[in-house]
């Protein structure tokens, strides 16, 4: 307290006044902080939600993405199950032009004093009826093989012959006709 007494007024007049403006500038400072403080706060929340946004593309990407992978996968598996039933399917028509070629000579063998024309091309109607459609036994059957024999003997084809198609045409008919 001996320090109080020996303080002017004026000196007192002086300290309260320097008081009232540290008071006023700590007031300014609080506020600024507050201030700032709300603007990080608001800042924050905008990161986090876009912070979620980002997350939530992220997930639908990569569930678009494994979707995609799932599809990529099965269609994979499918296109290999149809060329492997492609492939049989050729083999299969394969095997069965080189049985009809072997019949064919065969035929051809055991007819071959009659059977040409004089165009030398092979004159089908003096083969034994029956030899196309061999083993036919449904309407299903004769139409896959009938689709098939057009296949390898359509006049178009490298090896195709009209005759040989008239003849195919005159027995799928005939049987067509019977079942």
């Amino acid at each position: 307290m001996d320090i109080a007494q020996n303080i002017s007024v004026e000196d007192m007049a002086s300290i309260r006044l320097w008081l009232l403006q540290e008071g006023q500038r700590l007031e300014y400072a609080r506020m600024s902080f507050e201030k700032e403080k709300r603007e990080f706060e608001e800042n924050k929340r905008n990161f986090e939600r876009e912070k979620e946004l980002i997350m939530s593309s992220v997930k639908e990407q990569a569930r678009k993405t494994e979707l995609e992978s799932k599809t990529l996968a099965t269609e994979k598996i499918l296109f290999k199950q149809k060329l492997e039933i492609l492939e049989g399917g050729f083999r299969t028509l394969c095997r069965e032009r080189e049985d009809f070629e072997t019949e064919k000579e065969k035929y051809k063998n055991r007819y071959a004093a009659g059977a040409y024309s004089g165009s030398g091309s092979l004159n089908v109607s003096a083969y034994k009826s029956g030899v196309f459609f061999n083993g036919i036994d449904n309407v299903l059957a004769l139409k896959k093989r009938y689709r098939d024999l057009l296949k390898i003997f359509h006049p178009d084809n490298l090896d195709g012959d009209s005759a040989t198609v008239q003849e195919i045409n005159r027995e799928y008919s005939l049987l067509k006709d019977q079942f």
